[in-house]
């Protein structure tokens, strides 16, 4: 069927203005409205139309098009569950079929899986170079478009640590979601994942509980688990160390009892490691933080180690604490900033009793904070702002000391 939205679908596609794409066939105004489905326009001129612009108007059976959309939703489901095989070979026999189909709304749905397909390959360029795409074309979008736009949209941004623009995007399919009855736990764990991050941890809390009876219903254990962990950071950052610890242990329990789960071990003894340090049970820490370092194999080993020698210092162990800092420090080098780098210098400097020293004010000014901020570390950032407070009232420099306690507050209040 040929319609206004396919006209200007395949205008855009072809990069004509509309004056270029109607010249000698009808007005401009005329076009304006055929595209906009105000008029219905008369067989000859939407066949010259079609010819301008490269339409196909042979006929494809209502059938095939159903089949093949029942084959996209089960591609993207194969995503979704990181189906590696099925996920490249679905791709390759899409894309041959897809060559045949002037069906807008199969052509808008395949491009937008195909989103979803390069974020999944981690060919990021080739996803934004979709989704610029799209862009031009989201007149023709249906609402369940626009929700798996938004989703994807969030996820790219969110691997490029764009956390804020992610839940932005994140937020709006959700919204979408309520509004089409899409039941999909994983958006919801997703927001559960970016609002932690973010130190949301009320909103991370719902939503974590939320999506973890959606994956117990689906038996989806591998999520269930990355739920249970989610509750355990917002238990612990609300202080409930109890409940947080509950949680800890189920996770525990399922991943070391199923083969295939046991690669999550280490994150969770990480995050319950964690949960004793703020609750000051330093002994215990150590003891489920050096199991994770032991299970890691020295795979993203650095925030461990940081958060070992933080343990040490704070029991005054010095030559514990000093050895554990050169060996995260050594790791991870100082040539590139990381999160990782920047808690173990902190300790350095407060370990050999540095905080007031010009020196120390220069790494989180120069070095910390503009990366934290670009990296939109909510977290860490409130605790350098809250450093270099700290730093300017012991120098009597009260009017920076309130410039940082402003932006502390500042990021206090965007949680409420």
């Amino acid at each position: 069927m040929i319609d206004g939205k396919k006209i200007y679908f395949y205008r855009i596609k072809k990069g004509l203005t509309q004056k270029a794409a109607c010249e000698g066939i009808c007005s401009v105004s005329y076009l304006s409205k055929i595209e906009n489905n105000s008029i219905t326009a008369s067989p000859e001129i939407l066949q010259l139309l079609c010819e301008r612009l490269d339409i196909e108007t042979s006929h494809i059976s209502e059938e095939f098009i159903n089949n093949l959309k029942k084959e996209i939703y089960e591609w993207y489901q194969d995503i979704k569950y990181r189906n590696e095989e099925d996920v490249h070979r679905k791709f390759e026999e899409l894309q041959t079929q897809m060559a045949h189909v002037d069906d807008l709304g199969l052509v808008n749905l395949f491009q937008i899986f195909s989103v979803r397909y390069f974020i999944y390959k981690n060919d990021l360029e080739k996803a934004k170079e979709l989704l610029d795409k799209l862009t031009e074309v989201k007149k023709t979008y249906t609402t369940e478009m626009e929700f798996y736009i938004f989703q994807f949209t969030a996820h790219y941004e969110y691997l490029l640590d764009n956390h804020k623009s992610a839940l932005y995007f994140y937020k709006k399919a959700y919204f979408l979601s309520s509004k089409l009855s899409i039941q999909d736990p994983d958006l919801i764990y997703q927001l559960a994942n970016i609002t932690g991050r973010l130190g949301y941890f009320s909103q991370s809390h719902f939503y974590a509980k939320t999506a973890l009876e959606a994956f117990n219903a689906e038996a989806n254990y591998a999520k269930s688990i990355d739920c249970h962990i989610i509750l355990g950071v917002t238990y612990s950052r609300l202080k409930d160390f109890e409940s947080a610890k509950s949680h800890y242990l189920v996770a525990l329990n399922a991943a070391t009892f199923n083969p295939a789960l046991k690669i999550m071990l280490p994150n969770i003894l990480h995050n319950m490691g964690h949960s004793y340090f703020q609750a000051e049970q330093y002994d215990e820490a150590l003891s489920v933080l050096k199991e994770s370092l032991r299970k890691k194999k020295g795979i993203n080993t650095a925030i461990t180690i940081g958060l070992i020698a933080h343990n040490y210092y704070m029991k005054d162990d010095v030559k514990e604490a000093k050895q554990w800092i050169r060996k995260g420090i050594k790791i991870t080098g100082e040539e590139n900033i990381t999160a990782g780098y920047i808690r173990l210098k902190i300790l350095e400097f407060k370990l050999l009793k540095l905080e007031q020293t010009e020196e120390y004010r220069k790494f989180i000014e120069e070095k910390a904070i503009p990366f934290l901020e670009k990296k939109q570390d909510r977290l860490l950032l409130i605790e350098m702002y809250e450093e270099l407070a700290i730093y300017y009232s012991n120098k009597f420099s009260y009017k920076n000391a309130n410039h940082y306690y402003e932006k502390l507050n500042q990021l206090y209040k965007e949680s409420l």
